[in-house]
């Protein structure tokens, strides 16, 4: 998973690189640790107040109680579709499949019919077969 990076405004830059250097002068001469302690602080803080400005879902607090209604029908909606598109997908494969198997116990009851019920029954399933033999049909 690769690393993103926002675009940072230089005036925000310049405000954090202002903060730091208050920082280590505040701290000057004392340990490690504890100017450490302060950049963590600072940093949190900095974190917490962009959540919190923010809003991206799972991010940020719940903001406004009518906003975050209509964002969640927008999803509900969205869901629905999606779902009501995979069950049609899923019921055109059942069918594709319960055809692939009456073609195939065709063949396996002994049948010949010179694979003329394979070559319709590959058309219905896949349509750009059907398409190239069609035009393979024309070149002849």
């Amino acid at each position: 998973m690769g690393t993103q990076h926002a675009p940072v405004d230089p005036v925000e830059r310049d405000l954090a690189a202002a903060q730091l250097d208050e920082i280590a002068l505040a701290n000057e001469g004392r340990p490690w640790a504890v100017w450490k302690d302060f950049v963590l602080r600072w940093y949190l803080e900095a974190v917490a107040r962009a959540r919190a400005e923010a809003w991206v879902p799972g991010m940020a607090g719940s903001q406004d109680p009518v906003v975050e209604e209509a964002l969640n029908r927008f999803y509900r909606h969205h869901m629905r579709l999606a779902l009501g598109h995979l069950r049609a997908e899923n019921l055109e494969l059942r069918r594709k499949v319960v055809d692939a198997l009456a073609c195939a116990r065709f063949y396996a009851s002994g049948a010949n019919d010179a694979g003329e019920r394979a070559h319709v029954m590959l058309a219905a399933l896949e349509p750009r077969v059907k398409g190239a033999s069609a035009s393979a049909g024309q070149s002849h």
